[in-house]
């Protein structure tokens, strides 16, 4: 609707004065909120900006090539530590096969090896000696990082029993029951069929050393161990003993496991995993399936067998959600649990918790998971954007941005409440059918989301400062298709980035400011709409408008617009700092040393201002009045310390709606 003014003329006793004093933005950016009603301490656009020092802002860190750069695409990437020193694992299309290359603080490339799908994202999670290596279509490996050499879970063959031969006992009077199975490092798998021999004996009365079964089986290829299965019936055969050969000798000895029945299914082929998380409390593995099952391994190992300590169980199987996310967390009463995040639609989703129960029949104890749903209906689209911070999970549902932590009032609950509500315009823009492929770390306090926003690629870089009390920055224009931190054998953190398929880092420290990999970039501060009224509706005549920079370098544009008594938008100025340098001139001499005047003083330093001011002087009266500061030019820097706006309002002039 069309703004109007009345006609009635102002006179100076309905003046007041307009000073507006813009120095401090601790409620960074926000998108969604009404034009005239923004507070002063926040901002309508951050591109390309950091939030620095007292709530002010600079433009942010530049990108520069970090190490040798890649010669193959690069399909994936995880962080081991070998030998006591921190390497990246790179994925690599090399000519249509993923093969695994490792590198340590940005040097060359060590070829791993491996054949695995060309075009699945890879990631890794080390346990022990192990880096498990899963990307969604590819069955489970490791790398083996005593030797480097890459471990591939195939599934083992049935062992099939030779013979079983009786020495020391005569009579036909009982039965005695064998089958054998073959491991790996990942399971069991089925028993042989069984085989037997008489005797007039029971195993519990033969003679040690002189009353004996000796059974024998081929070997399976791929096998590391055998395990014996002993039953006194054809149906019923339990554990008896583990080896590493071919033969055993059952001398009676040993008590069978009345917990753990010869397997009728294989284990032995590693699954495909679409996520992995190795908990460094007990070296035990998780993973999670495409049909929703979470595998589990034995404590310190990555055997997933049930029969052997490991296993799996169901959530949510058939149901509406998809798994796509475990790590370790806590329940609300501080426990430490197994959570899982499993998507939904429209932005819901469920969290579940796992946690190991013990039940002990005899002397035996038996371990089970217990699962079971946390509160909260929110899951994460974005297992690579989820985010373990302080004492919560952060992460992005594709209707906003969660975090989960502990009720006030009821502690022993989870919360499962937005951090996005002041940029939800923003977050509506984000293509969720691409959100998988956003990726998010946490860096000193802050929260870097790589997303999708209105493309199919990551292509913009969103920071959540927590320590500024969860305010938001936006944007930085990085398509970023993933995110990490690198520390160096120096102890030096590098925050890198995979942009295309250069590998880049975020620093400041000896780079050319204003520009990402020798090309500059665009910033942009920007207000509106500062009104002189808590309504909104007075004119102002505003004098002038001051913009104050702290060590500014290169070129600074700063622009007004303003709102006419008309309501239509017109320039009310702009202003531009360009770089000034001084020769410093006295003090390159050194006569002490022979030299005179008139020779070369040799190389003449230089210094730029420490502090600018640019000075708008809008024209008009002007219901509304939005700033902007910008640049495009390489070697741009500066803090923008304070704006400050002065003039008069006119109470007696307003608009009116026709």
């Amino acid at each position: 609707m069309p703004y109007q003014t009345t006609n009635r003329r102002n006179s100076r006793k309905t003046r007041r004065v307009v000073n507006v004093h813009q120095n401090k933005f601790p409620k960074g950016y926000i998108s969604r909120i009404d034009d005239s009603r923004r507070p002063i301490d926040s901002l309508s656009d951050l591109t390309n900006i950091e939030v620095v020092k007292d709530n002010v802002l600079r433009p942010r860190p530049p990108l520069v090539e970090y190490g040798t750069q890649p010669t193959l695409p690069i399909i994936g990437r995880s962080s081991i530590r070998q030998n006591r020193e921190r390497y990246n694992l790179f994925m690599m299309d090399d000519s249509g096969t993923g093969k695994l290359y490792k590198q340590k603080d940005g040097g060359s490339y060590t070829l791993v090896g491996g054949t695995y799908d060309d075009t699945a994202w890879a990631m890794a999670v080390q346990s022990k000696g192990k880096a498990y290596v899963y990307n969604g279509v590819d069955n489970l490996t490791y790398v083996d990082l005593s030797d480097d050499s890459i471990q591939s879970y195939t599934a083992l063959t049935t062992p099939v029993i030779s013979s079983v031969v009786k020495t020391g006992m005569t009579g036909t009077t009982y039965e005695h029951f064998y089958r054998v199975t073959a491991n790996n490092d990942v399971g069991e798998s089925i028993a042989s069929v069984v085989m037997s021999v008489t005797s007039g004996k029971i195993r519990d009365n033969w003679i040690e050393s002189t009353d004996y079964v000796d059974v024998t089986w081929g070997a399976v290829s791929g096998a590391t161990t055998y395990t014996v299965y002993y039953g006194d019936t054809a149906d019923t055969t339990n554990e008896l003993y583990t080896v590493n050969a071919t033969t055993f000798q059952d001398l009676g000895t040993l008590a069978v496991n009345p917990f753990k029945l010869a397997p009728e299914g294989n284990s032995t082929q590693g699954e495909v995993f679409t996520w992995m998380y190795a908990d460094s409390k007990n070296a035990q593995v998780f993973g999670i399936t495409q049909d929703n099952y979470l595998y589990y391994s034995a404590p310190g190992t990555g055997d997933f067998s049930p029969y052997n300590g490991g296993g799996y169980v169901p959530i949510d199987e058939d149901g509406d959600t998809q798994l796509n996310f475990v790590s370790g967390f806590r329940n609300g009463k501080g426990d430490p649990v197994i959570t899982l995040s499993a998507r939904g639609a429209a932005g819901k989703g469920k969290l579940f918790h796992v946690s190991f129960d013990s039940l002990t029949v005899g002397d035996q104890i038996i371990v089970y998971p217990n699962v079971y749903e946390a509160n909260g209906q929110s899951g994460t689209y974005a297992p690579r954007a989820t985010i373990k911070e302080g004492d919560s999970i952060y992460y992005p549902t594709g209707e906003d941005f969660r975090s989960t932590g502990t009720s006030q009032n009821i502690v022993n609950i989870l919360t499962n409440s937005s951090t996005s509500q002041v940029i939800q315009d923003d977050v509506d823009k984000i293509n969720n059918d691409a959100l998988d492929k956003a990726v998010g770390i946490a860096y000193q306090q802050k929260l870097y989301y790589a997303l999708p926003v209105g493309t199919t690629e990551n292509n913009e870089i969103w920071v959540h400062d927590l320590s500024r009390k969860n305010m938001w920055t936006l944007r930085w224009t990085v398509a970023a298709k993933d995110m990490w931190l690198y520390e160096d054998t120096s102890g030096n953190t590098h925050f890198c980035v995979l942009k295309g398929n250069k590998i880049l880092e975020f620093t400041r420290a000896g780079a050319q400011p204003h520009q990402d990999d020798g090309e500059a970039f665009t910033s942009r501060i920007a207000f509106e709409s500062l009104v002189w009224d808590e309504d909104g509706i007075t004119l102002g005549k505003i004098r002038n408008q001051y913009f104050k920079f702290l060590e500014p370098k290169g070129q600074i544009n700063v622009n007004s617009v303003g709102v006419t008594r008309k309501g239509t938008q017109t320039s009310a100025g702009s202003d531009t700092y360009t770089i000034d340098t001084t020769q410093t001139g006295i003090g390159q001499w050194f006569y002490s040393d022979g030299n005179q005047y008139g020779q070369s003083p040799g190389s003449i330093e230089t210094f730029g201002k420490s502090v600018a001011v640019l000075q708008i002087k809008p024209k008009g009266l002007l219901a509304q009045l939005d700033w902007i500061v910008t640049s495009s030019t390489a070697g741009t820097d500066y803090v923008l310390s304070a704006v400050n706006t002065k003039g008069f309002s006119l109470d007696d002039l307003v608009l009116k709606a026709s």
